[in-house]
């Protein structure tokens, strides 16, 4: 009978420590969970806007008459005037886009000065993918 009376109250009490501990750790992993996810996606969205950049980079310009429904050559030189001013203007926002998205990497420390200028290079883009990839 003293078995009974000893095993009576050990269940109560692992339920107690069990629901301490879960009260207790359950918000921090929750935050810790929460973080290493905001962390990811800060980085996957840094990732997308520097290839964002790479690929505006090389945007359509010369575009032949003969492609653009049998437009005149003037009209076609008009164009890939609009064309190549468009393709500017996107490689140029998806720049700002992508400082943006690195900027936004400070929080997990200083990994990607900003360069001097507004433009990021092909070379600069290579070597920022390959550090966002490790550090992701």
């Amino acid at each position: 009978m003293s078995m009974v009376g000893t095993a009576g109250w050990l269940v109560p009490v692992a339920g107690l420590v069990g629901a301490v501990l879960g009260g207790v750790l359950s918000p921090w992993v929750g935050a810790r969970f929460a973080r290493h996810t905001a962390k990811r996606q800060a980085f996957d969205k840094a990732i997308a806007a520097v290839r964002t950049v790479q690929v505006a980079r090389h945007y359509a310009s010369n575009v032949p008459a003969g492609l653009l429904g049998g437009l005149d050559q003037g009209s076609a030189d008009e164009f890939n005037i609009e064309l190549r001013k468009t393709g500017v203007q996107r490689f140029i926002e998806a720049t700002y886009e992508a400082k943006v998205a690195l900027a936004a990497l400070e929080p997990y420390g200083n990994l990607f000065r900003d360069g001097d200028g507004w433009e990021i290079t092909e070379s600069e883009a290579d070597a920022l993918l390959a550090r966002l990839k490790r550090a992701r």
